[in-house]
């Protein structure tokens, strides 16, 4: 009988565990999509034959992206808003 309230206990515990980081995930997720970007954390930076990429991170909410630097600088045109 001990044995089954141990498990029971085990068992509540956990899953209010997992619920809760389930939780977490999704306001972060709901942050990354709220959130207007400003990459401003330069990572690595890829060499692909013609085109040099760099990975960037966001300051606010962490989400990273890779692009090409003529991309993340602009067009030679004018201007280029990176979303």
């Amino acid at each position: 009988m001990i044995t089954n309230e141990i498990d029971k206990f085990r068992n509540d515990f956990f899953e209010k565990v997992l619920a809760q980081e389930k939780e977490k995930e999704m306001a972060q997720k709901l942050a990354k999509t709220n959130c207007p970007h400003l990459y401003n954390m330069i990572g690595q930076t890829f060499y692909n034959g013609k085109d040099t990429y760099q990975e960037r991170t966001c300051s606010k909410c962490y989400h990273s992206d890779i692009r090409a630097i003529r991309v993340w600088e602009g067009t030679k045109l004018g201007k280029c808003i990176v979303m």
